[in-house]
């Protein structure tokens, strides 16, 4: 198909040919040019080189405007880095823009018909009226941005690290949002209604019960937070790093559930029916015998678990650097299991069975010959080892040192 595509292209200028990024092209090889018109109909991404040739001179840009369809949904610009750069007025009718880093810009207001446009790192921005419909927007860490009010249509917006934003009531109805580290926002309660949502380390946050409804929801190191008995329908939610949480008792419905070094926490018996589950680090934990259904289980680090005796069902299981655990022999069903740096384990004979098995610095380890039928076995750090590694010739992968 590839020499198809070079073959309709083998008349077009050497620009074109060099610049036409091949993994954009979605319509079929007739689809290409429009002879009648003498119209390239692809999507056309040019070069860093090209695309201030394109900035900078006006025979260019007519040039290939010239030859597409509808520059709007064709032509990308690269000019991210270019610090003498200040004027944008001629960028306006591209369908996607990358002027991240570029310092020197404050005036975007001929933008606005941009599809998506990237920002991020142009410190000298602040108002951002005209860019209502733009569909991706990214304002990462445009420090002089306040106002946001006429954003709310944005549909997916990254304003993460924009310090100076307080006020973020008119952003509901944006479908992908990113706030982290927007640490003068204290009032989420206008965002319920956003799809997938980043509060990450916005420390202000206290109140989160209106976001109940959020499928993604990352509020992770928001230590503000201490009452999540409102997300117990949230899809995806990060919840790690977040000391003041204790109760996770409404969680038990949530599909993929990371509470990594949440220290508070110690009763985890309702989060059984969660699919993936991240408990690494909560060492209060001593009880797991609930989480025996768990699809995907990370409790590395879980100093407090002596007992994972019903875990067998799990199907990946990371208990790495657990070392109140001495017995797993009822893991040998397990399809992905993590014991590394189990200390305490003595007897491994279990574990023949498990298809992906790592027992990287285990220094009590000294027989594997039971586990020859592993199809990937890691015993890197295991120094003790004094059985015949021929034992082992069936592993398929066999990493060690």
């Amino acid at each position: 198909m590839l020499i198809i595509y070079f073959n309709k292209f083998s008349h077009l200028p050497h620009f074109l040919n060099e610049y036409t990024d091949l993994r954009n092209l979605w319509m079929t090889s007739q689809d290409f040019w429009n002879s009648n018109e003498r119209r390239l109909l692809c999507y056309l991404r040019l070069c860093k080189s090209k695309s201030r040739e394109y900035k900078n001179s006006n025979k260019f840009r007519a040039y290939v405007i010239s030859r597409v369809s509808n520059p709007n949904k064709q032509i990308s610009l690269n000019l991210r880095r270019w610090s003498s750069i200040t004027n944008v007025s001629s960028l306006g009718n591209v369908h996607t823009l990358d002027l991240s880093g570029c310092k020197g810009i404050s005036d975007v207001s001929s933008l606005g018909n941009v599809h998506t446009l990237n920002l991020s790192k142009c410190y000298e921005i602040g108002d951002v009226d005209d860019l209502r419909n733009v569909h991706t927007l990214n304002l990462k860490k445009c420090l002089g941005l306040t106002d946001v009010s006429s954003l709310g249509n944005v549909h997916t917006l990254n304003l993460s690290k924009c310090e100076g934003i307080t006020d973020v009531s008119s952003l509901g109805n944006v479908h992908t949002l990113n706030l982290s580290k927007c640490e003068g926002i204290t009032d989420v309660s206008s965002l319920g209604n956003v799809h997938k949502l980043n509060l990450s380390n916005c420390e202000g946050i206290t109140d989160v019960s209106s976001l109940g409804n959020v499928h993604s929801l990352n509020l992770s190191d928001c230590s503000g937070i201490t009452d999540v008995s409102s997300l117990g329908n949230v899809h995806i939610l990060n919840l790690s790093d977040c000391q003041g949480i204790t109760d996770v008792s409404s969680l038990g419905n949530v599909h993929f559930l990371n509470l990594s070094d949440c220290q508070g926490i110690t009763d985890v018996s309702s989060l059984g029916n969660v699919h993936i589950l991240n408990l690494s680090g909560c060492y209060r934990i001593t009880d797991v015998s609930s989480l025996g259904n768990v699809h995907i289980l990370n409790l590395s680090d879980c100093q407090g678990i002596t007992d994972v005796s019903s875990l067998g069902n799990v199907h990946i299981l990371n208990l790495s650097d657990c070392q109140g655990i001495t017995d797993v022999s009822s893991l040998g069903n397990v399809h992905i299991l993590n014991l590394s740096d189990c200390q305490g384990i003595t007897d491994v004979s279990c574990l023949g069975n498990v298809h992906t098995l790592d027992l990287s610095g285990y220094q009590g380890l000294t027989d594997v010959s039971c586990l020859g039928n592993v199809q990937t076995l890691a015993l890197m750090k295991c120094d003790r080892i004094l059985t015949d590694f021929s034992s082992l010739k069936n592993v398929f992968n066999l990493l060690s040192s």
